[in-house]
């Protein structure tokens, strides 16, 4: 009989399953309080895929509309737009995204429409953007011009009710070269700025990456940004996690779920705190049980089944590492090595003296992954090289975790075509 899974890979967690990031959500309440007593406070969350970004703004902007309250029991009442960025979108179109938005949330915003009667028309006509906001053959500062004059007039009526404005940015790390981001950021906040708006501000989020873009667009962009680098929960963050989601599942199923304690630590273990994955890795656990007690063997059996929770982490994160070439079992040993120093770049010797493997081997292994781009060489130094993320070492490091946790229950699934071979290669 089929039974609600708890566990939710690929979505947005609610508030009510989140656990940690305690600093930063009362480091960013902190910035919501500063902006709407007139000192604008911009806030960056970066960290790499499946750190748990838009999860964490999704509950920050719960916060900051008082849908929930603060962590010190407080009810916010400022106004959020929110908009998420594509790999298409032009400089105006990055404006236009957000007049969108900006409309749409005054149109649904009974309280706003009531306050601004006397302007409610000035608020709503856009008059250089346009009805369909397809002005593209218009100069982005005309747009931009337009915009601040429409969030200036808003903005002071929410202060005069010591409210705010928040423009949430997502996904900002997929903005192309021609989207300007670090610019647009730029000119946005300085016009408000200079037109005496100092209760607006804006919360961006995006994969590391998006650091240099907004530098490259705009070398002084960055410094509107109070930075905040996600890292991987800690080990009884990701226990609670687990117990939230099995406790939702009880709720939901009318039949408790358990986890045996080694099961636990293996799903907490080879997770590494990364939440994408914990979420993975426990959904493919709670799938494979059938005794409502998960256990250690579900777990790797979970892991490492056909379409279990590798080759879908695979698939959604590190298949285009793996293209059709690489299928060297060599060539995979040279990244399990570099996977036990994720965060660090290793020297050819070390490589091959960790390997094992041949110096002509590993010559060819090196210059292919680098190629390819699965490797990065260190900048001005021959001869160091590193994976590119953390968090494509715990994928790869899982493997040999899941081997061993298989021999301690007995069953051989060395010979399983997962292991050994992330996203399903042979």
């Amino acid at each position: 009989m089929p039974k609600y899974n708890p566990f939710k890979p690929g979505s947005i967690i609610h508030p009510g399953m989140f656990h940690g990031r305690i600093p930063e959500i009362r480091a960013i309440q902190n910035a919501f309080f500063q902006t709407v007593k007139g000192n604008p406070t911009s806030f960056l969350i970066h960290g790499e895929r499946g750190i748990g970004k838009s999860s964490l703004l999704f509950l920050l902007d719960n916060v900051a509309r008082g849908a929930i309250k603060t962590l010190d029991g407080i009810t916010l009442d400022i106004v959020t737009v929110n908009i998420e960025l594509e790999p298409s979108d032009t400089y105006s179109e990055l404006v236009c995204k957000i007049a969108r938005e900006f409309s749409r949330v005054l149109d649904r915003n009974e309280v706003i429409r009531k306050s601004m009667s006397d302007l409610w028309d000035f608020v709503t006509r856009w008059e250089v953007l346009g009805v369909k906001y397809s002005q593209n053959a218009l100069r982005p500062e005309v747009l931009i011009e337009e915009l601040a004059e429409k969030i200036i007039a808003v903005a002071a009526r929410l202060q005069q009710r010591g409210s705010g404005l928040f423009v949430f940015i997502d996904e900002a790390d997929k903005a192309p070269a021609q989207a300007n981001l670090g610019e647009c950021v730029k000119v946005l906040t300085e016009r408000l700025a200079k037109r005496g708006c100092c209760n607006t501000a804006i919360g961006l989020v995006g994969i590391t990456e998006v650091l240099g873009k907004l530098r490259k667009s705009h070398e002084s962009s960055v410094r509107i940004f109070q930075p905040f680098e996600l890292k991987p929960l800690a080990t009884e963050e990701r226990k609670s996690v687990i117990s939230s989601a099995l406790a939702e599942a009880a709720s939901k199923n009318g039949v408790a779920t358990t986890i045996d304690a080694d099961a636990l630590d293996l799903l907490v273990g080879v997770s590494e705190g990364y939440p994408h994955f914990i979420q993975q890795y426990g959904y493919s656990a709670f799938e494979t049980d059938e005794d409502n007690t998960i256990s250690r063997n579900d777990v790797a059996v979970g892991l490492t089944k056909e379409n279990g929770a590798l080759h879908q982490l695979g698939m959604r994160y590190f298949e285009s590492m793996y293209s059709g070439e690489i299928y060297s079992d060599d060539y995979r040993k040279v990244l399990q090595v570099m996977a036990l120093h994720p965060e660090q770049y290793m020297s050819r010797t070390d490589i091959t003296k960790q390997s094992g493997l041949k110096t002509g081997t590993i010559s060819n292994a090196l210059h292919t992954l680098t190629k390819k781009h699965i490797i990065l060489p260190m900048p001005g130094k021959k001869g160091m090289f590193r994976l590119p993320s953390r968090s494509f070492a715990v994928w790869i490091a899982a493997y040999k975790i899941i081997q061993n946790a298989a021999a301690n229950e007995g069953t051989d699934r060395t010979s399983d075509p997962q292991i050994g071979s992330p996203a399903g290669h042979p």
